[in-house]
């Protein structure tokens, strides 16, 4: 094979391994719902998105330790509204800070983060799996 079809087959097949957008999955006013980072809910009849983008910190207690204060992750969401475009927040496990956001008419509040830490293993970016509900405010 040349250089260039050589070339050529490279780049048709990092063309197919292309990440796209996946489809927004349908959920509905009031039940929880669990994304993974990267994961888009569409919530039924509001025109609203909600998507997990990341973990930003994670400093939460490990399960296998005894500790003196909870700890807190931080998950960000981007809320969309139909036709607006996309507004991020910060969302927290510890009570101290806010769980929750508002955007348009409706609350977004997140119920729990997955998986905890553990003594010496922190979850990686792509373990985490984050329980949200949405409701009218």
């Amino acid at each position: 094979m040349s250089g260039a079809s050589s070339s050529v087959g490279v780049l048709v097949l990092l063309a197919s391994c292309s990440t796209s957008p996946t489809t927004p999955r349908a959920v509905s006013l009031g039940d929880r719902f669990t994304l993974a980072p990267g994961q888009t809910a569409q919530v039924e009849g509001t025109g609203l998105r909600v998507t997990f983008e990341s973990v930003t910190t994670d400093s939460r207690c490990p399960v296998d330790v005894t500790c003196v204060w909870e700890g807190d992750a931080v998950v960000v969401v981007s809320l969309r509204p139909a036709p607006a475009g996309a507004a991020q927040h910060d969302l927290h496990t510890a009570g101290r800070y806010p769980s929750e956001a508002q955007e348009g008419d409706y609350r977004v509040r997140l119920v729990d983060l997955a998986p905890a830490p553990r003594e010496g293993r922190s979850p990686g970016p792509g373990d985490y799996r984050a329980t949200f509900v949405v409701t009218r405010r």
